[in-house]
This record gives structure tokens, sequence and C-alpha cells, in this order.
């Protein structure tokens, strides 16, 4: 008799230790779900609610770790952490369904982060074409700012159109071509400029390449000029907080893909002292209220993307942070992870491919589905690893 610990990170790792026994096949979903851990963080609830959530938990095999004050029947706000199984979540889910204070919208989100547990398959969506995620996408940088941040901006038209087609060559599953930088404190250019830089080289590069192009902007001008113009997805910084409804309405319309980021501020100070109470929780919040309002304009959830914004408004330690935490944000679609070349890589582990790779390589490990690199070839030889190992 051998007698040793296994390693189980997701359903599909539980399902395939589960079928190595012989397991008859109508228990091995069931099983693969007990086996499948789904910790929960429930901020602020009501405390009448989180003691009802405590002893429900319970009844089903879970449990909750809850503040004081909520076993001693006090009134108030607490938060309240559900330690369960994927199984043990599921039956939750219909008990709190029919319960007060709030519980059964609670319910709702719940079995979203429970879907996004259990599902294994998952896509990102553009025009009526799709990027399967069973393999971490890249996503090639092309800038055509002087003033780009990493230092790569091109001026040149034949020269973006040879680097996207290297990148193409190279493995990169879609392209972002921006032509405002975004780098902090920087004074921001106007539609008529952006459109001048992007409509030349983009015309050129769709009739070069053949993956899907993202656009870097987030003015309702600019993106109707390169939607008329072929390109599949609106990278927006501002998580359409400019262009509002008018943008919203736009990208439904042309049934293109969005990106949705979290900043702090604006580029011009955003990186002036900024300030989280829980950085994870407060962008988390953020993006689900983005993508919220995206849905309400019949875009897609598969349409959408949602990036943390690691270097918008953030610590190095808020960077650090977010990358851990990727998986997080992934009950709210599709996770794109920009690390690349940022300021906090390079404040921690030097200015070199290796340390910007290394970067890219840990966020897709912890959970981003698209990551926004500049290094193509290198990024997509390492993801090879951590996609063969996710397969095993």
């Amino acid at each position: 008799m051998l007698i040793r610990k296994v390693s189980v990170n997701n359903l599909n790792d539980a399902f395939k230790l589960v079928k190595s026994t012989g397991c008859d096949d109508y228990a091995r979903l069931l099983l693969a779900k007990k086996g499948t851990f789904c910790p929960v963080l429930i901020e602020k609830i009501d405390n009448r609610a989180a003691n009802i959530l405590k002893q429900e938990a319970i009844s089903c095999g879970a449990d909750a770790a809850v503040n004081g004050n909520i076993s001693r029947f006090q009134k108030g706000f607490s938060d309240i952490i559900i330690l369960a199984s994927a199984r043990q979540l599921e039956l939750l889910i219909k008990k709190l369904s029919l319960q007060p204070f709030g519980l059964k919208e609670a319910a709702v989100d719940l079995k979203e982060i429970l879907e996004n547990t259990i599902n294994t398959e998952k896509v990102f969506r553009y025009k009526k074409s799709k990027i399967n995620l069973s393999n971490t996408a890249v996503m090639g940088i092309i800038n055509l700012d002087p003033a780009s941040f990493s230092g790569d901006g091109i001026t040149d038209a034949g020269k973006a159109v040879a680097q996207a087609q290297y990148f193409e060559e190279q493995g990169a599953a879609l392209l972002d071509i921006g032509a405002e930088s975004s780098r902090p404190g920087v004074k921001l250019i106007d539609a008529k400029t952006e459109i001048k830089r992007l409509i030349p080289v983009l015309k050129l590069i769709k009739k070069k390449v053949k993956i899907p192009i993202s656009i870097d902007t987030y003015k309702y001008e600019t993106s109707k000029a390169v939607l008329d113009e072929g390109a599949d997805i609106i990278n927006d910084i501002f998580a359409l907080r400019k262009g509002k409804d008018k943008l919203a309405k736009l990208i439904s319309d042309a049934k293109a893909g969005v990106i949705l980021m979290h900043m702090k501020g604006i580029p011009s100070n955003m990186q002036k002292k900024p300030f989280y109470k829980n950085c994870v929780s407060e962008v988390f919040e953020f993006l689900k209220e983005r993508t919220e309002y995206a849905l309400s304009f019949g875009i897609g959830k598969d349409f959408i993307s949602v990036d943390p914004g690691a270097g918008f408004g953030k610590t190095v330690e808020n960077n650090v942070e977010l990358v851990k935490n990727m998986r997080v944000f992934s009950s709210l679609g599709c996770v794109t992870a920009g690390v690349s070349r940022k300021r906090f890589v390079r404040s921690l582990a030097g200015e070199n491919t290796a340390s910007f790779v290394t970067a890219s390589l840990m966020s897709a490990y912890c959970g981003a589905d698209i990551v926004r690199v500049h290094d193509v070839a290198q990024t997509v030889n390492a993801l090879k690893i951590i996609d063969a190992v996710r397969r095993v």
C-alpha cells in the first residue's frame, strides 16, 4: 500500500484523478466536483444573512469563516469566507435562492463563480469568430506612438506591417495596435491625430495577417473609424467610461470584442500615491460594474474580456497582488493581463526580456487567458510548458 498527496488545481485535475481509479462513469463528474475546492469571499454582508449562510453552508457539508459579531448576533455588516467544494457550493446555491436578506441575489453571483469553476471550455468572441482559450493566447503589441513608454513606438507603416507579420509567424493569437501612449504622466492626444496614425497601418496589416486585430483606444470617433476598417476588438483603458453609451452601442452593433481595463485616475495622475484598502476587491468591484454596463447594451459575455490594469494607478505591491489573483477575475469573463515591460517588473527583476516574459508567464499561471506582450516569440515558447503541464 502506498499513500501520497495528489495535486488538484481545477475540476479537470479532479476528474482525471477520479477516472484513474476506474470509478463508474455516472459518478465521475459528481466526485470531481467534490474534489474541487472553491473558496469564496463575500464582503459587507448583512450579519443576519451571514448567520443564515453559515448554517446553510454547514448543512451542505461546507463551512464558513465569520466575524465574531455574527456569532454574537450583533447588527451590522461583516466579511465571510465560504469554505466549500464545487459540489457543496452547488448545493448551497439552491438553498440560498430561497433565503432573505439579499441571499437570493447572492446565489446568482455564486452560481457565476461555480459555473466558471466547473466550465472546461472558454472562448473570447469577436465578430463572427472566436479565440479558443484552452491554451493561453498571446497578444502582440504594436505601438504607433513615438512616445510609447516601452520605447518601441513605430512611425513607419512598413515596419509596423513587418512586425505584425512576424508576430503572427511566431504564434501570436491576436494583435493590439495603439497610437496613443498611456504611460504615467503622459498628455493624451485627440481622436484626429490617433485616427491619422492608425488607419493607414490598419489597412495594410488587414491585408497581410489573418489573426484578429485589437485597437487600443477609448474614443468613440477612433473606434468607429477602425471598426469600419475591419478591426475586431476595442481595448479600452477607460472601460467605456469616456465613450459611454455611444461607444458601448457601437461595439454591440459591430459585434466586436471589447477589453475593459481598470485604471485609478487618468494617465497624467494615476501614479501619484495610489491607495487601496483592498486592491483585488476594489478592482474586481469596478470591473464587475463595467461588465454589467457592457452587458446592458447587448454585448455578449463571451465578447468581453477584463484587464485588472497592472501599472495603471497601482503600487508595486498592488501589481504583484493582482498578478497572483488573476483567477479571481475569471468569473467576469476572459481575463487579459498586460504586465510586459511595466515599471513594477523592472523594479523587481530588472529591465530584461527574461523578467518581462516571466511576469507574463506568472500572470498566465495564475489565471490570465490572454497575455499582452512585446516579446512574442519568447512568450509563446515559454507558455508551451505551462499549457503542457495544464493538459496532463
